[in-house]
């Protein structure tokens, strides 16, 4: 672990070309986010080209971006040198919608009806309305002793006319990860051997724990399980844990809202496992049928449509760990708290960076680019650390760049480097 105070661009203008084999940061998203200076604009081309050399030939660089200005990030980071492959879309449900009523705005001055108590200790989404459907809520007031807000209805004619209508504040619910690389030099094989980094860790990044079972090969089959064109007579297919890395991560309530819409789905017999099937289950006892599951014409298996995606599960106490020892700050928080208890705490933390990622999210990042001998990853934006700590827990070397001194005091406490 390396963690460095200063600026950026100053720092990496120092560093030794081609030294770095992953590059995963979550930068300034350019929305002046709670009035954060370092906040003002997407970083530059200049910041980029300088990622770009001190990166090694074919090293994968992660840059999350936000939603409104992810074309800005991603023009930056091409116009650098990057070859932009792909965006994972990071899917959470916890996020909370900042929408101006225009109802509200039309009664200003104006005194509306409450037509109803709300309970926000049982809201968390910020966006119920009435059982009516008249009305909105007032500001939530999430520091109430009592936890409960009043929706009004217009008072007005035009008020009552655009009863409903909002700005142009949807619930976020996303965020990509730009996914750029620094061109291979040669095949990806070549640029492995001369650099040692190359692709992705894909099966060491596979989603879930099952083992998929593959049926027995045809005739057509290629010469890693053939003999003179046929299939080798004791061959009985090929096992491997997991699905395939996709380009949606989940957190871990937005993963169990698509369970809940999905249902359990899947889990059947191929065509040439039904008689196979049939037969054995009049030869096995009926306590014994979950050895059915082991024949490799079974396919698929059974779940909620998450199990498809990986679902970054979040600690409550992950955030705050090593902090202990910090002086405690206000700290406003990017989702809203879900209810009073929730809102005390989050006042006060000693972690007050406003935009932590959950730590398992920046494990699996982590993962999916590690090299064979893990490879260091550099995070020009490291804020409180999340990504260092990551690496630390998936065994690989980091350093970091923060250039707020209360950030990397954070992140040297989360670290343990002192």
């Amino acid at each position: 672990m390396k963690l460095i105070h200063g600026d950026s661009l100053k720092v990496l203008k120092k560093a030794t070309s081609n030294s770095i084999d992953t590059i995963i940061t979550d930068p300034p998203y350019g929305l002046s986010f709670m009035g954060k200076k370092w906040d003002y604009d997407v970083p530059s081309v200049e910041l980029w080209t300088e990622c770009l050399r001190v990166l090694k030939p074919g090293g994968t660089m992660l840059c999350f971006a936000g939603s409104r200005t992810q074309h800005r990030m991603a023009v930056n980071v091409e116009d650098a040198g990057f070859d932009i492959k792909d965006t994972i879309m990071w899917l959470y449900g916890s996020g909370f919608p900042k929408a101006t009523d225009i109802s509200k705005q039309l009664d200003k001055g104006v005194e509306r009806k409450v037509v109803a108590i709300e309970d926000t200790r049982s809201r968390f989404d910020g966006c119920s309305r009435n059982s009516s459907g008249q009305g909105e809520r007032t500001v939530v007031d999430f520091g109430s002793q009592e936890g409960k807000v009043a929706i009004t209805e217009p008072a007005t004619p035009e008020a009552k006319l655009w009863n409903g209508w909002k700005s142009h504040g949807l619930k976020p619910a996303y965020e990509p990860i730009l996914v750029a690389v620094k061109p291979n030099e040669g095949t990806y094989a070549a640029n492995a051997l001369k650099h040692g980094v190359s692709g992705l860790n894909i099966d060491g990044a596979r989603i879930g724990t099952d083992t998929m079972k593959f049926q027995k090969a045809s005739s057509l089959g290629n010469d890693l399980n053939m003999e003179g064109g046929k299939a080798q007579k004791d061959y009985k297919g090929t096992d491997t844990t997991g699905r395939f890395p996709a380009n949606i991560i989940l957190d871990e309530e937005a993963g169990n809202m698509l369970d809940e819409q999905s249902g359990d789905v899947g889990g059947k017999w191929g065509k040439q496992g039904k008689t196979e099937k049939k037969q054995r289950q009049s030869q096995v006892p009926q306590s014994n049928e979950q050895q059915l599951l082991d024949n490799e014409k079974f396919i698929g298996d059974k779940g909620g449509a998450s199990r498809f995606f990986y679902c970054a599960k979040a600690s409550k106490a992950e955030r705050n760990a090593g902090c202990e020892g910090l002086e405690e700050k206000s700290n406003m928080r990017v989702n809203a708290p879900r209810n009073n208890e929730e809102a005390k705490t989050a006042t006060k933390m000693g972690n007050a960076h406003p935009t932590v990622k959950p730590l398992k999210l920046m494990e699996y990042l982590c993962t999916l680019t590690k090299t064979p001998t893990g490879g260091v990853v550099l995070d020009p934006f490291m804020g409180s650390g999340t990504t260092g700590l990551a690496c630390k827990n998936t065994g690989r070397d980091f350093i970091g760049i923060e250039r707020e001194a209360e950030y990397i005091e954070i992140a040297r406490a989360r670290l343990g480097d002192n």
